[in-house]
């Protein structure tokens, strides 16, 4: 058996990713919508927040909203206790 491709990760894990310029994803186990976040710019002070969508048979992000980075741990921490796990977009 190959290894799990996307394993998923812990919060801390999570933001390093993102202050890495890089985009992360929470989902749920067994489900196809994912959830991706991302700094809008260097400074992370905004970061984005799309949810996966279905569209013409296609999976593709909606339009994004913003957070604040101060506000960023009580949004995951919502989606945590709602059976989201973190992984990194490689």
């Amino acid at each position: 058996m190959s290894a799990k491709k996307n394993k998923d990760i812990t919060y801390d894990q999570f933001l390093t990713h993102l202050n890495k310029g890089k985009k992360g994803y929470m989902k749920k186990p067994r489900s196809w919508q994912k959830i991706w976040f991302w700094w809008e710019d260097k400074d992370c002070w905004f970061l984005n927040k799309a949810y996966d969508k279905r569209k013409d048979g296609k999976v593709e992000p909606e339009e994004s909203v913003w957070i604040t980075a101060k506000d960023m741990h009580h949004h995951c921490g919502h989606l945590e206790r709602q059976g989201y796990k973190y992984f990194k977009d490689e």
